[in-house]
């Protein structure tokens, strides 16, 4: 009778196992679909050289292969967060841009990075110090505000020849911050904002750091939490810490 049981047991947890595999299995698949369809349909990338694995039964997407520029790049990991169901996107396409027939030499890209830094007039392009090997771009200097070092590396993204970025600047802000309504003004912010749902959001505040806690529902309302975040006078460091629930 023991020995039954046993077996009775075994099969049940065999049988529940084979149906959850093959429910994620199928799932994968229909991820995995969407995701090549959302690549080709992009008319600002061509995805024909770029990998996906799907992993952690469907919670990662794992982007692989290569692209001609660095712009590309980041329009293939954007177009992937755009998908629902996704919740976390590892990027790890390289640029080959020898694909590429323009080919610029590091000159050429620190010239066009420093004369679009000082066209614009919300970069303190004299406060910024961009240093290029290969390709590969590294970004120093410092800020008054985070959208500044964004757009430094918004406008270096663009650029022929680049390879990869790394975005060094540091944000000091000049403007004092009144610790005591931090909280109550993000939490107003939140409020008046439309694509947010700010009962779900929990702000916590360490000194001149904000911590972002809780769910969003996409990808876009994670990075629109974390602007906000970023737009209190005084503040130098945010941690993103929301998590992605469709």
């Amino acid at each position: 009778m023991l020995i039954r049981q046993i077996i009775f047991s075994l099969l049940y947890v065999f049988l529940i196992n084979s149906v959850s595999y093959a429910t994620n299995s199928s799932y994968n698949e229909k991820l995995y679909t969407e995701i090549i369809e959302k690549l080709d349909f992009e008319p600002k990338l061509d995805a024909s050289e770029i990998t996906v694995v799907i992993r952690d039964q469907g919670n990662i997407v794992v982007l692989g292969g290569t692209v001609k520029n660095y712009i590309e790049k980041s329009i293939a990991e954007k177009a992937v967060k755009e998908i629902r169901g996704v919740k976390a996107v590892l990027d790890e396409i390289t640029v080959n841009s020898s694909r590429w027939k323009q080919k610029k030499s590091d000159k050429d890209i620190a010239t066009a990075a420093i004369n679009i830094f000082q066209w614009n007039v919300l970069i303190p392009s004299e406060r910024i110090q961009i240093v290029i090997d290969n390709g590969n771009v590294i970004l120093s200097g410092e800020v008054d505000w985070q959208f500044q070092k964004n757009m430094a590396w918004g406008a270096v993204n663009n650029l022929l020849g680049v390879k990869y970025i790394v975005n060094n600047i540091v944000v000091k802000p000049s403007a004092k911050i009144d610790v005591s309504k931090v909280k109550e003004n993000i939490a107003r912010e939140f409020e008046r904002h439309a694509r947010l749902d700010a009962d779900r959001i929990k702000v916590e505040t360490k000194g001149k750091k904000i911590i972002l806690k809780g769910e969003v529902r996409s990808f876009d309302e994670r990075e629109e939490a974390e602007y906000i975040a970023w737009s209190i006078p005084g503040i130098e460091e945010v941690r993103n810490e929301l998590v992605v629930n469709w």
